[in-house]
């Protein structure tokens, strides 16, 4: 009896009791070994959402358009893109409805076209709305600034697909836009869907990103660097220049400087004759400030702004230590980026008209906007050049004959 009271005492503690301090402590062992193992690990792509807060979007949004609106090299290099960008003007091919979209006095897009250019490089991004007005199908293109649209919502597995987007207005809840591209993706026929969307263009966008980027983000602290710069320089010279009267007065008696001071109250103008005697002498003083020759400094800060905005210094009017040649050479790879903005700005403005047309009944339209290649007008100026010199060795040699 003793020895099945020692079995049922046995089984009783294996299967009730739980595990054993032993066990416990084993387990904590493993536990704590594979949080360290785990800490030597680390995934290849971050966690969460990888888009920048609004508050970081806004900020830059803000000191781009202050710095294009003050700051005179920023808005050079905007305006300077639209030039080689635009150039003499774009060509349009395609059917007449596209012709009349384009021409529409609602639209006037050979004008709105400069503005939108503006409104990429400095902001990174463009916000447009089309209308479509129910009895024709014609749409009506109206631009919204970057800095309204503070979300954009897009799919869950696909940040590309931009669903709808939020601008700030003077409602508290603002208003929400519909996607074009939302509209299409779900199948429906697009002169179905609601008569005022929103389409959304971006550049300079990272990989995952969905908002763009100015193409001022990286020279903006060199360009406010420079400007506070300058306006040191300014400071320090006039304040060289500056400079004041001091009148001595030898043995003064009681009251004679009293009656100095109100003799002398006002100040003597520039070219006017001082006559005193000899108990009386006068000095300009000036501050001595001992400024430097900055030059080299200012040259600095501007090859920064011109690096990071990827034009050369004589193309903000710094010819000095550049030729002809160097000039040619150094110009090259800005056309590319001109170029490449070209095909990118083109490319934009077809797809509007596309999406207009879907919007209006008529899908499958072949449309093409072309621009004058930026490098054209450099070989143009080029030939131009070597026809005055041929001119003027023909003029020599008639001469000498």
């Amino acid at each position: 009896m003793s020895h099945r009271g020692d079995r049922l005492r046995a089984w009783l503690a294996q299967h009730l009791a739980g595990p054993t301090i032993g066990a416990l402590v084993e387990e904590q062992v493993r536990n704590a070994l594979q949080a360290i193992d785990d800490e030597s690990w680390r995934q290849i792509a971050p966690q969460g959402d990888t888009a920048r807060p609004w508050h970081a979007v806004r900020s830059l949004l803000e000191r781009a358009n202050d710095a294009c609106a003050s700051n005179p090299l920023a808005a050079r290099l905007v305006s300077m893109t639209t030039d080689f960008v635009i150039g003499t003007g774009p060509t349009l091919v395609g059917p007449p409805w596209a012709h009349a979209f384009w021409q529409h006095p609602m639209n006037r897009l050979d004008e709105r076209i400069y503005g939108w250019c503006d409104e990429l490089s400095r902001s990174g991004e463009l916000f447009l709305v089309l209308s479509r007005n129910p009895a024709d199908g014609m749409s009506y293109v109206r631009e919204i600034p970057a800095l309204q649209i503070d979300a954009i919502e897009t799919a869950p597995d696909d940040r590309e697909l931009e669903l709808r987007y939020h601008q700030l207005t003077g409602e508290i809840d603002g208003r929400w836009w519909p996607s074009a591209r939302a509209i299409e993706a779900q199948g429906e026929p697009a002169t179905e869907g609601p008569d005022q969307v929103m389409v959304h263009y971006a550049i300079n966008r990272a990989p995952g990103a969905v908002r763009g980027r100015s193409d001022l983000a990286a020279t903006l602290p060199w360009l406010e660097r420079y400007e506070t710069w300058l306006e040191d320089r300014v400071r320090i010279n006039r304040g060289k220049s500056a400079f004041l009267w001091h009148v001595g007065i030898e043995g003064a008696q009681p009251g004679q400087l009293e009656a100095k001071r109100h003799q002398y109250s006002r100040v003597p103008r520039p070219g006017s004759i001082i006559i005193s005697d000899a108990t009386e002498r006068w000095e300009a003083v000036s501050p001595q400030i001992n400024a430097d020759d900055a030059e080299a400094d200012g040259r600095a800060l501007r090859l920064m702004i011109a690096a990071g905005a990827g034009v050369p210094l004589h193309y903000l009017g710094e010819g000095e230590g550049a030729n002809r040649a160097t000039a040619r050479e150094m110009a090259a790879p800005t056309l590319r980026r001109f170029g490449h903005r070209q095909f990118l700005f083109a490319n934009l403005l077809c797809d509007l008209i596309r999406t207009a047309s879907r919007r209006a009944g008529q899908p499958g339209m072949e449309v093409r906007v072309e621009f004058e290649p930026v490098w054209l007008e450099e070989r143009r100026a080029e030939n131009a050049s070597r026809s005055t010199l041929a001119a003027a060795h023909r003029k020599e040699g008639d001469h000498a004959v």
